[in-house]
């Protein structure tokens, strides 16, 4: 069931965006979503560069 006409929840959307925004900026904090696991994409991105570094190393 749509509530609000397609504009307004656009609208809202923004208001909404630009609340976050503003408390992010006024706390000084980056913005951490509890739904990805940015460990393991570092790890996930990096891992190949890591492997061939210890390989050149011996290890």
């Amino acid at each position: 069931m749509v509530r609000k006409s397609h504009k307004k929840a656009i609208v809202a959307v923004a208001h909404k965006m630009i609340r976050l925004i503003f408390i992010l900026l006024s706390r000084r904090q980056p913005h951490i979503d509890q739904a990805i696991d940015y460990a393991a994409m570092s790890a996930k991105k990096n891992a190949p560069r890591w492997i061939k570094q210890l390989k050149a190393i011996g290890k």
